[in-house]
Order: C-alpha cells, then structure tokens, then sequence
C-alpha cells in the first residue's frame, strides 16, 4: 500500500513542480506578444490535449517532465511572435520566469510551513554551557548571534550550516549585545558530529513577521546550501556518488509518506519540507549556465546583450541539444548510482 502512495506522491510532487516552472514560461510569453505552440506536462506520447487560440493544451503519458514551446525558440523564425525576434531583455525575462515561480512557490510553502509553527527558533542565545567555547569567549545568554566565521546569520539555519562547516580553529563571532555588535574570538569544542559553539537557540512565539522573515531568509539559506553543494562537488570535496536523480528522489518521498502514514502530520511536514528543498533545487539547478537548460539560455542572451546582436538560433540550438544528451547521459548514470544505493 505504501509503494502505491509513494507512486501518487512523487508523480502529483514531480507534475506540480514541472506545471509551476513551465507555467512561468507560459505566463511570461503569452504576456510578452510570443506565440506558444504547446503547453505540456509530461513527456513521451500525448494522452489528451485541447488548442485554445495559437497554443494547443496537452498532458503526456510520462510524468517526468514538461515543455513550453515557443515559436523561434531554437530557430528562426519570420514570425513577428517568434522568441528569436524579440529584444534581449524578453527573452531574459522569459528564460528566468520558469525558475522565478519555482522559488516563489518555495517561499509560499514556507510560510504555509512555518505559519503553522507556535514557535520559531531564533539565533539568540537562550543558554551557555558551563566549560563551552561560548563561555570562554565571552558569549551571554540575551546575545543574538550576527555573523560566524564571516557568514552573515539571519536564521537558526544559517548558524547550523556555517557550524557544520567549521573546524576547532579559531573563529570570530559577533553577537548584538544591547543594541551594540561585539565582535568576539571563539574556538569549537569537536564533538562525535560536528564542532559544538556551547550555546541553546531562543524558541520565539511566532508572529506573522516572524513567519515572513524566517520564510524569506529559508528560501535564500536553501539556494545558498545547494549552490556551495555544486560548488564542493566541482572542488571534489564530495564525491558525483552524493548526488540523487528520480530513482533517488522518489526512494526519498517514499521515506516521507510511509513517516506520513505511521506519524501523520509530522510525517506530512517532512513531505513539505521534501518538496519545498526540490522546488528551489529545480529552480537553482534550471539558472546554471548548462547548455539545454534556462540558464544555458540566458548566458546567450547575455552574450546576444553585450555584441548587440543575436547569435545564429541554429547554432544555439545545436549546443543545447548537444547539452541535452549529455545531460540525459548524466541522469542515466546518476540512476544507476540510486539504483545501486537502493540494492
């Protein structure tokens, strides 16, 4: 019964984020003067679909993914409606509204998640450890934590992160003490995890502001994470065997919905948070300067920008599909590392 459900889950999760990133590009053209061709979610042959003026309305028999065809996309086009003959700022608009509404729909997830919560913890020092780094470095109960190791805190998440990343070298942390920065030398005490400041967060009622700030700054903490993820990944400080696919993903939401089934609404809390990390995951991944995806797209524009003339879309349109294959060769071997981890 489980694998059912896990099957309803991950396709109803994979279908609303594709419709929210390709209705973007959809909202955006038709609001810009550019003919859409066709409005799909899914891949692979049409079940149904129906043409309303220009542009034809259509669901596909494979849920993994969705397209918005745009007349001049990839070629040229005599069209006055084409992509291809619209200025550079259009097309950058276009290219970014499906990535856009992909964060938006994280930032209102969040705020639907965290306007549920009694209580938020912020980065104020509730308790000091006797003995701890915090102690020793002159930390008091009251101090809101304001920078770590020159990372700007705004969210319990940000001092967790920038921990977790920390060594048992001398560090600097500033903390508002009455209204006045104090900038302090701290060294982290290494435990079994991780390396440990000594210090207890403050629970705080929530409020309404409170729901926005902490939604706010939980978007930018989640795109910051899984950028300085890619970004270890190129140094080579984790291993390609880390990343997930689908395969991967969906073990994930199978994880959530048997929690969802055995603890209900804390379980279904984990399925949010699950979805809201692959929201902004597909919306930070989609503006990387990759051939074939929104970004690739939008480092053309920018070049198209600075020569102050467009680049033949045949030949862009070469180097994304050439991108295309191999990303499509990346995701195979990906899956084969789910598939491996899974067995």
């Amino acid at each position: 019964m489980t694998t059912i459900w896990t099957a309803i889950a991950a396709i109803l999760i994979f279908c609303i984020l594709i419709f929210v990133h390709e209705f973007g590009h959809f909202l955006s053209a038709k609001l810009l003067g550019i003919r859409v061709h066709e409005f799909a979610i899914g891949m692979g042959p049409k079940l149904f679909g129906k043409k309303k003026g220009d542009t034809l309305y259509s669901v596909r028999i494979l849920p993994i993914g969705g397209f918005c065809a745009l007349e001049g996309e990839d070629t040229s086009s005599e069209d006055e409606k084409a992509l291809s003959n619209k200025p550079a700022w259009v097309k950058l608009i276009v290219m970014a509204s499906g990535s856009f509404m992909n964060l938006l729909l994280g930032f209102i997830l969040l705020l639907c998640l965290y306007g549920t919560a009694k209580q938020i913890v912020v980065p104020q020092v509730a308790t000091v450890a006797p003995g701890s780094a915090a102690e020793v470095s002159g930390i008091l109960p009251g101090d809101e934590i304001v920078k770590l190791d020159g990372n700007r805190i705004h969210i319990a998440s940000d001092l967790y992160w920038v921990k977790s990343r920390l060594t048992d070298r001398n560090t600097e942390i500033v903390v508002r003490r009455d209204g006045v920065n104090h900038t302090l030398s701290i060294s982290p005490e290494k435990t079994d995890s991780d390396y440990s400041l000594g210090v207890a967060l403050t629970p705080q009622k929530n409020n309404f502001f409170l729901t926005v700030k902490t939604g706010t700054y939980t978007t930018v903490f989640y795109a910051r994470v899984i950028l300085e993820t890619l970004l270890d990944l190129l140094r080579g400080n984790i291993g390609l065997s880390s990343m997930s696919g689908p395969v991967g993903i969906v073990s994930e939401i199978g994880s959530a919905v048997k929690e969802t089934t055995q603890s209900g609404w804390v379980g279904f809390l984990s399925l949010l948070q699950l979805t809201i990390l692959l929201t902004i995951n597909l919306g930070i991944f989609n503006l990387l300067p990759i051939p074939a995806l929104d970004g690739g797209r939008i480092f053309f524009v920018l070049i198209e920008m600075i020569r102050r003339k467009p680049l033949p879309p045949e030949k862009e349109g070469m180097v994304h599909m050439i991108g295309f294959a191999l990303l499509i060769l990346l995701s195979l071997f990906i899956a084969y590392i789910d598939v491996l981890r899974l067995i």
